[in-house]
């Protein structure tokens, strides 16, 4: 089976990590500090733009030394007590499969100081206090949130990958892999990439797929409905067809990820959807931190995991054509949009009376205006401005009707 040129060539030892040697040297030296009992900082914060081979270290590190990685994202503790329960209890405790281990989180610069309470300090207090490496991964850590974290670190930075260092790597996987592509062919990938490795061997691989188009980096301009695409990514040949299937798609990612994930149980055996599940994880990783960070450079690995990935896993075909269904999510949001137009309104009235934010009215007010509204009904609306729909829903109006259908 065709996998991810991404994951076959991932570094399993330190020296074949490309480029940034400098930052290699550091890493080396501070995890000789814990070797040797006394490290310079008990974490060290890794930091850098994506894909130019922070995570890839720590992992070809830990293969190579016979370390355990216990590895989470930012997204896995939101609050102080989910930092505590996760890394707080990994650093305590020793392996049962290894007798060393490395704790690393992703995206520490991912962390909401408000929404993520007390997650920063605690975090710094767990660092204090560690038993094993901690290694941090971020790529803006200058967040002045992110001061504490700083100062516990050891921080090391890591910069784009050189242009003659990206070509020399991407020739050395073209003749592992007996593809033969130009030095011009070469040229547009590397300049394509700026500096971002794991972007620069994907387009190598669309490239190998479809030697006769060249490297293909830009968008088409055939235009595609959803079932089109979804038909391209179940029954794809190539890494670049499938890929292609967001091309000019009249969907955004994150929906057409949806589709995607609604409709692989069906399409896919039990053994090939496992792996497609992997790789549509990985997708929603990227997708998240597109949405909360507006990070849109994330979106060439969220889509080659999301249509690549999901195809490559196909082994078998089933024994009969399954026709695309309409994904249960987006169409419990279609039914329901209405509901949460109301809710939203009644917040965005809560929140401007009360000086709060619309979040805050929604999930601390509401709850509390709609059990008063049963006994003063009519001098919060008042107050509030509620209109008579709004008063209705409040008192449970749409719920009795729901409840009188449902009932004969």
């Amino acid at each position: 089976m065709t996998v991810l040129w991404t994951e076959k060539y991932r570094p399993s030892k330190v020296a074949e990590v490309v480029g940034n040697k400098q930052a290699v040297a550091q890493f080396l030296e501070w995890m000789d500090g814990w070797i040797k009992g006394k490290p310079s900082k008990k974490a060290v914060l890794l930091h850098g733009p994506a894909g130019v081979g922070k995570t890839s270290l720590v992992i070809a590190f830990a293969k190579e030394k016979g370390y355990e990685v216990i590895e989470m994202n930012a997204s896995d503790f939101r609050t102080r007590e989910n930092v505590e329960k996760i890394v707080g209890a990994a650093s305590a405790m020793q392996s049962l499969t290894s007798p060393r281990k490395i704790i690393l989180v992703d995206e520490v610069d991912g962390l909401d100081a408000r929404a993520d309470t007390g997650a920063v300090s605690t975090l710094v207090q767990i660092i204090s206090q560690t038993l094993v490496p901690i290694v941090l991964i971020a790529n803006d850590p200058w967040d002045p949130k992110l001061a504490p974290i700083r100062e516990a670190s050891t921080m090391i930075k890591f910069s784009k990958i050189p242009k003659p260092s990206l070509a020399a790597h991407l020739k050395k996987i073209a003749a592992a892999e007996k593809f033969t592509i130009s030095e011009e062919g070469i040229r547009r990938i590397v300049e394509s990439s700026e500096g971002d490795l794991r972007s620069a061997i994907n387009d190598l691989q669309m490239t190998a797929s479809a030697p006769e188009t060249g490297p293909v980096l830009g968008m088409r301009d055939r235009e595609k409905g959803v079932f089109d695409a979804m038909a391209t990514v179940f029954h794809a040949k190539t890494f670049t067809s499938a890929v292609d299937s967001l091309n000019n798609l009249d969907v955004e990612p994150s929906e057409f990820f949806r589709w995607i994930l609604d409709n692989a149980p069906n399409q896919l055996s039990p053994k090939d959807l496992a792996e497609a599940f992997e790789y549509l994880s990985k997708a929603d990783l990227y997708l998240q931190r597109i949405n909360t960070r507006q990070a849109w450079h994330y979106l060439r690995y969220a889509a080659a995991y999301m249509t690549a990935g999901v195809s490559l896993s196909r082994r078998t075909t089933p024994p009969k054509y399954v026709q695309f269904s309409y994904p249960e999510s987006i169409k419990f949001l279609g039914q329901t949009k209405a509901v949460r137009e109301k809710i939203e309104n009644i917040s965005a009235k809560i929140a401007e009376k009360l000086h709060m934010s619309t979040r805050k009215a929604k999930t601390q007010a509401l709850p509390y205006i709609k059990i008063m509204m049963a006994r003063n009904g009519e001098a919060l609306a008042e107050y509030f401005g509620f209109s008579s729909d709004e008063v209705e829903f409040l008192k449970g109006g749409e719920v009795r009707k729901k409840r009188g259908r449902g009932s004969g």
